[in-house]
């Protein structure tokens, strides 16, 4: 989370870094709880319904992201900055995941798209550097908060400060959502339609007393003996 340190997007950012691992913590759960123990791993993934191997394929795919984004530019422009979070956990997955789940990035508009990489997560190397760099970018930035305090004014803009100007750049820019014409043009046409029945009903009330007769006229509510 060291690019988003803003406190606008950070806990969001993180939500949004977290929220494709939602559908592996399903198939998790499926093969905890949802097989015999005795079969192990392997014999669940010949079980499961392909209900969940297609939900970690679109959350791990960047349609899902494009829709979130559409989603969140209609209810919550703020929050598309971090969005990227969920962009960035794809791209680091991409080249660390391999075989029966590689990162489809493209899911469901081209399923059968993506990259067979050498690389595994589960690779106790691969592991050991990532958590490395981690630690290292963990430390960086509390070294570099501490620094920021204390030179205070003096403190010259860096890299990451100029990261943090162009994402609010980039959210100054953000237009307002559009509103639906559909929705409009159904409003006018309701307007319309309550103007003319009230304009068709005053008319008729005027109009009244001209066609009724001299006689009823002049003898309102008398009939015939």
């Amino acid at each position: 989370m060291l690019f988003f340190r803003n406190k606008l997007w950070r806990e969001e950012a993180l939500f949004f870094a977290l929220l494709p691992d939602i559908s592996f913590l399903l198939i998790m759960a499926y093969v905890l709880l949802g097989t015999p123990m005795d079969v192990g791993w392997w014999g669940a993934m010949q079980t499961i319904p392909p209900i969940y191997k297609q939900f970690y394929f679109f959350m791990h795919s960047f349609v899902a992201v494009g829709i979130a984004a559409i989603i969140i530019w209609r209810l919550r422009p703020k929050l598309l900055p971090a969005l990227s979070g969920w962009f960035l956990h794809i791209c680091m997955d991409i080249p660390v995941h391999d075989g029966e789940f590689a990162t489809h990035f493209l899911y469901p508009i081209f399923p059968n798209v993506y990259i067979e990489s050498s690389l595994s997560w589960t690779d106790y190397r691969v592991l050991g550097i990532t958590y490395l760099l981690l630690l290292n970018f963990m430390i960086y930035s509390l070294w570099r908060e501490r620094k920021k305090h204390r030179m205070g004014d003096e403190w010259k803009t860096d890299w990451l400060d100029k990261i943090h100007i162009l994402f609010g750049k980039l959210y100054s820019k953000i237009p307002a959502p559009v509103p639906i014409p559909q929705v409009q043009l159904a409003g006018s046409l309701i307007n319309k339609k309550l103007t003319s029945t009230a304009n068709a009903a005053r008319g008729y009330f005027q109009r009244t007393p001209d066609k009724l007769s001299g006689e009823d006229q002049n003898s309102p509510g008398q009939g015939e003996d």
